[in-house]
This record gives C-alpha cells, structure tokens and sequence, in this order.
C-alpha cells in the first residue's frame, strides 16, 4: 500500500477510535452503537464498517493502541532503576505512576468496562504473572537488593516491589478516578512518603523486636 494511502488509513481509523473511546468512556461498550460511533466521528457508517468489521474490533484496537503507548509509559517508570527499594527511587516512581494515571484516565476507564462487561477479557493478561514479570525486568536490581544483611530473607524481593508498585497505582487511582480527595487524610507527597516509609521500615522500628518482645512478655 503506498505510504500517502496507508497514512490516510490510519488518520482515518484513529478518527473513530478516537470517536469510539469517547463514546464508550460515556456509555459503556454494550450501551453504545455503531450508529452513535460514526456520527461522533462524523463519518457514514459504511465508511466504518471499510475499517472495523465489528463494534468489538474496534474495541480491541483501542485496547491494543492504548497497551503500546502504556508499556512505553511502564518502561519509563520502572527504569532506570539504581536503588530497587530506595525511598528516593520509589519516590521517582511515584512521581511517574501519577502522570500515568492522570494523564490516561480513559485508559483505566476502558479497564473497568472491560472488567463489568467482558468479565476482563481484554486486560487479564496485563495481570498475569506480574511479580514474574517484574523479576524478568529487575532481576538483577532485585538480586542486589538481598545482599544487605538487613533483607528480610523470608520476602520475596519480586513479590515486595510488585506490591508497592500496584499501591501506589492505586492511590492515585482512587484519587483521580474515584475522587478519593486526599483519601488517606493528607497530601499526595506526605501521603506517598509514608506509604514508602511503611513498605520499606516497616511498622516497627528495630524490625518489629520491641514490639514481639512485649507481646512475648505478655505471654502472647
């Protein structure tokens, strides 16, 4: 296909997902049709059925050309990584994760039909494996970080930064999409720092000693 041509296809085709994200992201997949995707994007509905064969195709290509742009995001926020388990790292991180989310709302919008209409037939596999696949990027940093004759060996480091990872996507999804208004009492910053304070100190200082050393005194 001559370079102009395929061009002009693919102007045209991001038209209408472009018309058919909006569409959905107000009506949800099941509540919109055809009819409502072509008039949003002002084009007939024979001219959308020459690009997309089904509703769900277009669906689909939204999702795909979203998870392109969202895996360069993750790259972004997952490296370079110096320090796995550095407050000052995760902080970076955090910093990141809040553009990803406040920037693409429409992309956790999409996930969330997906989940209440296709029983998340479309994102699970963003899911799957994730503490595996976090290994298979950071294996190395991850290895480092259990050196330090601090690690807590009973932890897998994999599974310790896959979790901090998914808390702080969710606070800031709770704040941006859910409303959440500083939902944890406090300010984005304060609250960031003390949710990397608790994953990395801990909710004891010493390691939790004191604290076992009491209840054990108290024959508990």
């Amino acid at each position: 296909m001559p370079k102009l041509r395929l061009q002009a296809v693919e102007r045209n085709q991001k038209k209408i997902e472009d018309a058919a994200l909006h569409v959905f992201t107000r009506l949800g997949f099941h509540g919109t049709s055809v009819r409502d995707i072509a008039k949003e994007a002002s084009v007939s509905i024979g001219n959308l059925y020459n690009y997309y064969h089904t509703k769900e195709e277009i669906f689909e290509s939204i999702i795909e050309r979203y998870e392109a742009h969202m895996e360069k995001l993750r790259r972004k926020a997952l490296g370079p990584v110096q320090g796995v388990f550095d407050p000052a790292e995760l902080q970076r991180m955090a910093h990141v994760i809040r553009e990803i989310v406040y920037d693409n709302p429409d992309y956790w919008r999409l996930m969330y039909i997906d989940i209440t209409e296709f029983g998340n037939q479309h994102f699970a596999g963003t899911f799957r494996s994730l503490a595996k696949n976090m290994q298979a990027r950071l294996g190395p940093q991850l290895e480092a970080s259990t050196r330090t004759g601090v690690w807590n060996r009973d932890i897998d480091p994999a599974l310790a930064f896959t979790a901090i990872y998914l808390q702080l996507f969710t606070y800031f999804l709770v704040e941006k999409l859910f409303g959440g208004k500083q939902h944890l009492g406090m300010s984005d910053d304060r609250a960031v720092e003390q949710l990397i304070k608790m994953a990395t100190e801990g909710l004891w200082r010493d390691g939790g000693k004191t604290k076992r050393d009491g209840l054990r005194r108290m024959g508990k």
